[in-house]
């Protein structure tokens, strides 16, 4: 079984069998599977993905099992691994909503998409990646036995109260790798003023970015919705990501950052903030974004000075 003193043990003979590291991407990582920070029963739903034995319709019908091979989710298309999970339009309308850079990763086999996963986000995106994964999985099942299909919203906001519990329970442990920002607030940088609008009744969100010059001259301004908030919080941190992409869409290179929200700068400029909810996924992706400016800080300045964003948010 490849022990080079012929020795036969059960490790090797799962190694032999099943694989282990290999820069083969169509070799999945077995050992790290095995290895993440996941509830047990996300990491048996893994397995049994990459694994490629989950009973969709094409593994059904490989069977001998006379099923309808197209999506429940969409009806359009023959389901299988890669379509349920990751190209069917229900998934993508839920990953858009998670906010996880995992649209860029393009490939049609499940276990390529998922190395890509692992190589690109934080420990933390790839234990929510995963718990979106499973209640993908879910919906699907709940399409196929009860004939309805939860909202997007619902199966996002389903895997990260599941994710944040796991995490307060203290099974994971994420240590960020941000920096401080720097506070200094030089006089020939442009504002930039953002706000986010929530309405709890509803669950509604909005946000507003207004530019300004270092003479407070207005450049521009931008607005619009915010999808998959579920807190003012998590409106803020939102905000926070939407104005960072419409600043790097300008071509912003040093900017300055005014928020009204005391704990979303606390979050954004502390050391200890680490990845354990949706909120701070988020905030990991804005610190991540400002890294790219040649100067970015962020700021706190009271409600009466941030009325230029509030009003667009509102």
């Amino acid at each position: 079984m490849g022990d080079t003193q012929g020795v036969y043990t059960v490790k090797n003979a799962y190694r032999r069998i099943m694989g282990d590291y290999s820069d083969n991407p169509g070799t999945y990582k077995w050992v790290t599977l095995w290895k993440l920070r996941v509830p047990p029963k996300w990491k048996i739903f893994l397995w049994r993905v990459v694994s490629g034995i989950l009973p969709t319709t094409d593994n059904l019908i490989i069977k001998r099992v006379e099923v309808d091979p197209i999506c429940l989710m969409c009806g359009t298309t023959h389901e299988n691994i890669m379509h349920a999970l990751i190209l069917c339009d229900y998934s993508k309308m839920v990953w858009n909503i998670s906010g996880l850079p995992v649209t860029n990763i393009l490939t049609n086999h499940f276990q390529s998409w998922f190395i890509g996963v692992l190589d690109s986000l934080t420990e933390g995106q790839v234990r929510l990646a995963v718990g979106i994964l499973y209640y993908l999985w879910l919906a699907r099942n709940s399409a196929l036995w009860e004939r309805s299909l939860p909202r997007p919203t619902s199966t996002v906001r389903r895997a990260v109260m599941a994710e944040e519990a796991f995490t307060r329970l203290g099974r994971a442990s994420y240590q960020p790798h941000a920096t401080v920002l720097p506070e200094s607030d030089p006089h020939d940088r442009p504002r930039c003023y953002f706000d986010a609008g929530y309405r709890q009744h509803t669950g509604e969100a909005t946000y507003g970015v207004v530019l300004l010059n270092h003479e407070g001259v207005f450049m521009a301004a931008t607005a619009g919705t915010l999808p998959g908030a579920f807190s003012p919080i998590m409106a803020e941190a939102l905000a926070c990501k939407e104005a960072l992409s419409w600043l790097k869409g300008c071509d912003t290179q040093m900017v300055d950052l005014l928020t009204d929200c005391m704990e979303l700068r606390n979050m954004v400029t502390s050391r200890g903030t680490g990845t354990r909810s949706y909120v701070g996924v988020i905030v990991d992706q804005c610190r991540t974004t400002m890294s790219l400016f040649t100067s970015c800080s962020l700021h706190y300045i009271s409600r009466a000075v941030n009325m230029h964003a509030h009003t667009l948010a509102r």
